[in-house]
Parts: structure tokens; sequence; C-alpha cells
């Protein structure tokens, strides 16, 4: 059986390289690998949001999968995805694509498939909102990467349904699966080379007895983490041990005022600490960071985060891990086995930071400021970590080793693909049998949020074209002229809405055999071509080669 899938494209949620490393984007690069190299495909659909996406699409799959089958499809023409079967969307919404497949008629015709990254902003909680009352179907899906996000977003919809039960006695609402994959890695991208390491440590004056502790993240005390808590965590475990530690800060400082939170207080609160701020999004520095390190670390405290790819990539690079019990990481590392969980708190009424956020006095910066402030980590405890492993290589040694067989077994994406080919199998039985959520209502609107303008500002105009209106050419007018005029600056808005030329060269060479109705000029047209005959009537009225008539029937809209 030939197996395609299709996928909602854009460079910007595929393609790391040249950008900055946002971890949706990292993650949406990784994942494209994985399923190219370990989904079997046969085809790959893109549907593309523009045409200059369409340009780039072949291109950058031909590039990682030479020889794979590659499709385009459009917004206009359903059929592509539809043969797919699967239409990938490389976020949680699932509310456009859901009108935008109700519109072909058949809402069977497809499944939809999300996945979570960021679920805190409040685009994506509005979405996973307006999923309940969009037309989402039993067969579609939304993938949460770990157990924690998984029941931030079934809140999010059981608070969401509650109101809707109350406010109007819904009982029935458009909830999708919402199965828990993991994000992958590919491991073997992330083997250490240790001649390089050695050589790196020399380079930052590491010595032979001290210790690296590497973090690799943005650098952002207001979308990522705090950085006080571990600057005091690592001072206390430096002054215990009494020999040096080096944390080398691998990524970049955003512009939202966060370099003192790095810089600064690193010299204040960790003045035993040998801190190296080094650029992460430079290959060839992570490269060297990686494989000089003895350590990683990630402290996160900020709802932002949902999986961390980071403590994965560090475990399939053979390294310990202290990490916060926090979001994903609670999946991800096993406390005293693949490194240490530090135990985090949280705790206030959150209704005065939700309330600004709601009402535009704080931006999200300041929402996830507000939420992380009251968010805290147990410094003892992530001392304690730091030592013990600063001071047992053998510790050191048995963790990375366990961390190493982890990654590779569990989060590589040989282990994780596989996952993604049962679910959308799973969704395509579903979909054969299960009940259909609100059905199509004939006479009326498939997507009543965004409904035909023709039908909607249908009091606006005189009259409405009617199929018995009678079109008649205007003397002289034929496809030369026609081509003339659609040349005029601001003679054609939208090209892709009208019949093609071939399309125009049919009704002119028609009406130049007397007028006729609209309908029957319609009707002369190339069946793919139909459904733009009227407008494509209306425009040549437009530019002024055809007049139509109101038929004696037609009445004033």
């Amino acid at each position: 059986m030939s197996r395609s899938v299709a996928i909602l494209y854009a460079a910007d949620g595929y393609v790391s390289q040249g950008r900055a490393m946002l971890g949706r984007r990292v993650a949406g690069d990784s994942f494209l690998n994985g399923l190219l190299r370990h989904g079997g495909l046969e085809s790959l659909v893109g549907l593309m949001l523009n045409d200059r996406e369409a340009q780039g699409f072949p291109a950058e799959i031909q590039a990682r999968a030479p020889g794979l089958q590659v499709r385009t499809a459009h917004y206009e023409d359903q059929r592509p995805v539809a043969e797919a079967g699967t239409l990938f969307l490389p976020g949680p919404g699932l509310e456009s694509y859901a009108y935008w497949r109700r519109r072909s008629g058949n809402q069977r015709a497809f499944s939809l498939c999300g996945v979570t990254h960021t679920t805190s902003t409040d685009r994506v909680m509005d979405a996973l909102a307006h999923s309940l009352t969009a037309p989402v179907q039993p067969w579609d899906a939304i993938i949460c990467t770990s157990r924690a996000v998984q029941s931030m977003v079934r809140r999010q919809l059981q608070e969401n349904v509650a109101y809707l039960q109350s406010a109007m006695g819904a009982t029935r609402a458009g909830v999708p699966m919402l199965p828990m994959i993991p994000l992958g890695v590919d491991c073997d991208a992330f083997r250490r080379d240790p001649a390089l390491g050695a050589a790196y440590r020399q380079e930052l004056g590491i010595g032979a007895e001290d210790i690296a502790i590497i973090l690799v993240a943005r650098l952002s005390n207001a979308t990522k983490f705090s950085p006080l808590p571990m600057f005091l965590a690592l001072q206390k475990a430096a002054e215990r041990r009494g020999r040096k530690l080096h944390l080398l800060l691998t990524g970049w400082i955003e512009g939202d005022g966060s370099r003192p939170a790095f810089t600064d207080a690193a010299t204040q609160a960790c003045p035993n600490v040998k801190v190296h701020l080094l650029d992460g999004q430079n290959a060839e520095i992570r490269a060297k960071a990686w494989a000089a390190a003895d350590i990683f670390t990630l402290p996160v405290d900020n709802v932002q985060e949902t999986f961390g790819l980071a403590p994965v990539e560090a475990m399939a690079a053979g390294l310990p891990v202290v990490v916060t019990d926090w979001d994903g990481f609670r999946d991800t590392v096993e406390d005293g086995v693949t490194g240490f969980r530090i135990r985090t708190l949280m705790g206030g009424n959150g209704n005065p930071i939700a309330t600004r956020y709601h009402m535009g006095a704080d931006d999200y910066n300041a929402y996830l400021r507000g939420t992380s402030q009251g968010i805290a980590m147990d410094i003892g405890a992530a001392a304690d970590a730091y030592y013990r492993l600063a001071e047992d290589a053998n510790l050191r040694r048995q963790m990375a080793e366990a961390a190493r067989l982890r990654a590779r077994r569990v989060y590589d994406w040989a282990a994780i693909i596989p996952q993604y080919l049962a679910l959308w199998q799973e969704q395509a039985r579903i979909r054969a049998k299960a009940t259909e959520f609100a059905p199509l209502i004939p006479g009326r609107q498939p997507a009543p949020t965004r409904p035909d303008p023709f039908m909607l500002f249908a009091d606006y105009p005189t009259h409405r074209l009617d199929p018995k209106q009678r079109v008649t050419l205007v003397p002289g007018a034929n496809l030369d002229l026609l081509r003339q005029r659609a040349g005029i600056p601001g003679a054609v808005s939208r090209g892709q809405l009208l019949p093609s030329l071939n399309g125009f060269q049919i009704m002119l060479e028609r009406l130049a055999q007397g007028s006729m109705t609209a309908a029957e000029l319609g009707g002369t047209l190339p069946p793919d071509q139909r459904a733009r005959a009227a407008i494509g009537m209306v425009w040549m009225m437009k530019i002024g080669l055809i007049t139509i008539a109101p038929a004696e029937e037609a009445q004033p809209a």
C-alpha cells in the first residue's frame, strides 16, 4: 500500500538553518528529517500557505530525501490532501483547517493532526477554545508532547466545555483526540568528539580537574527561565567543592531586557563559577561546547516550555543532566538514573496575571514573567546535585551511559515516527466509522465565521448575478482586448480567482455567436473552471467587455 502524508508547509516551521533557534523551529526541522528518514513514505504533499513557499518546497524536500515524490497543494484544491488521508499541522490550532475541510462538503475527506509546542500564548489558548465549536471531528488529533502539557490541554478544553454548557446548554463539542507522543531527536547528530572537546576546554581555560556544566537554550528570563536560582545553587556547589566550576552558557540573549539577569547576576551570585557566554546559534561553537562539557543543566521555571528538547539532546550526547522537575522534563529525565530532577513549587492567585494579559494591559513577556515569579526550585537540592556529579566521576559516567541509552531507545526518531504512523492509521480507522460532529446543513454556509462574501453582503448591490440574466458581448470585444485591459494597472486584483485565459477565450468566442444566459455561458467552460465562471463574467463586465442585463424574473437584492 502506498504511504503518503500531507503537511502544512512554511519554511519558518521546518527550516532552522540561518534562522533564530526557536524550539518549535528546531523541533519542526528535526521532525521533518525524522519523517523522511523513518516514515517509509512514497510521497509527501505540502499544503502551501502562499506561492513563495510553493517555490521552495520541492527543492527543500529533494535535498533531504532525493527521489521522494513531492506534490504541492493549495487551498483551492483539497484533493491531494484527501488522497494522502492526513494533514499534519506544526501547531495545535485545528479550527481554520476543520472549516476548510468542511467547505469541501465532505468532513471525512481527511484527518487533521496538530502538535503542541508552546501552549501559553493567548493565540494558542484561544485556538484550543475555538476548536470546541469548530467542526473538529473525533478523527482529528492534537499530539501532546508530555503528560504535563496533555493535562494542560485537557484542562483548558474542560473549562471551556463547562462554559458552553452553562451559556448555551451545549451537549456536544468538537473535542479532538489528545494522544501523548514526545518530540524526537537524531541521536547520531549529538555524538561528541573527545579531541574537539579537549581542545575547546584548553581554549576556554578549563583544567583537567575542573568541571564544565553546559546549558543550551535561549537566554531569556522572560520566556525561558530565571537564572538566579541556578547561579545560587552553582555557587553553593563550588564553595562546597573547593575547586573551580565552569558554566557554558550556550545560547543567545534576547533583546527583552534579559542581559543583566545573565551577566551582572552571575557576577554577583556565583563569583566562584567561571561563566562563559557562548554563541549558541553558531553550529561549530555548539558542537565544541557539547564536546567539552561534563554535565548538562536547564532549570526551567516558565510555562512557555512544554517539552524541552535540550535535555534529550544532552542525553543523546551522553551527558548526565540536572533539570527542574518541570513540564516535559518530568517524562524525559529519570531522576537518579539519567540525572537529577530538582523539586519545584508553584503558588499564588494567578487571576490578576491572567486578567492583565487578557485585557491587553500586559504583553506576553509580562504574563510569563508574572507566572515565573510564582514558581521556585529547591536551590539546596540543585546545589547537592551539581556537587555530587562534580565530585563523582563514576556517577557521571554511569548516568551519562544510562542517558545515552534512554535517548536512543525512547527519543530517537526511529522510535518516535512509528508512533506517528500508528496514530495516523488509527485516525483513518475512526474516520471510517465514527459519528460526525456538526454535520453540514443544506442551504447553510459551511463556515459561518467566514461565509461567502457575496452571500453576506447581498444587500449592498442593485442586483446579484442570476443564472437567467442575459450576457451580451460589447462590439469589438475579443481576447486581444481582454489581454490589453487586463494589463492596465489595477485591472486584475486576484487573478487566481478568475477562469484561465483559455476559459475566457471559450466564453468570448461563444458570445460572439450571440447573447446567452449566464447559466448557459458558464456551462461552456471545462468542469474544473465552472466554479469561477460567475466571477469571471462580472469581471468582464467590470472592464467593459460584456453587458449583463437583469432578467425579468430577477428581483433587486
